[in-house]
């Protein structure tokens, strides 16, 4: 769920990927199943020849879907490294 305010923020759950060290305490703790472990599959090719993504590669990685979370901020809790922020969008 999107929070929105007057000035039309959206607020979502954003998972630094270059952070995450993909424990999985977030997913664990996510009632609302949220929080998704995915792969990117076109990056099973040697990161000496990857151009998108920054070395090292990480292909999996956790994502949050904000059209089910309710920032209950219980990820954020439970994050090891601080991978895990709460961000506006305008």
């Amino acid at each position: 769920m999107k929070v929105k305010n007057a000035d039309i923020i959206d607020r979502i759950i954003d998972i630094d990927c270059h952070l995450c060290t993909n424990c999985g305490r977030c997913y664990n703790v996510c009632d609302k199943k949220a929080i998704s472990r995915v792969t990117n599959y076109s990056c099973a090719r040697c990161v000496k020849y990857c151009t998108t993504m920054d070395v090292p590669c990480k292909p999996e990685r956790f994502v949050c879907d904000p059209d089910i979370c309710d920032l209950c901020g219980k990820c954020i809790e439970v994050c090891p490294v601080s991978a895990i922020r709460i961000v506006e969008i305008k």
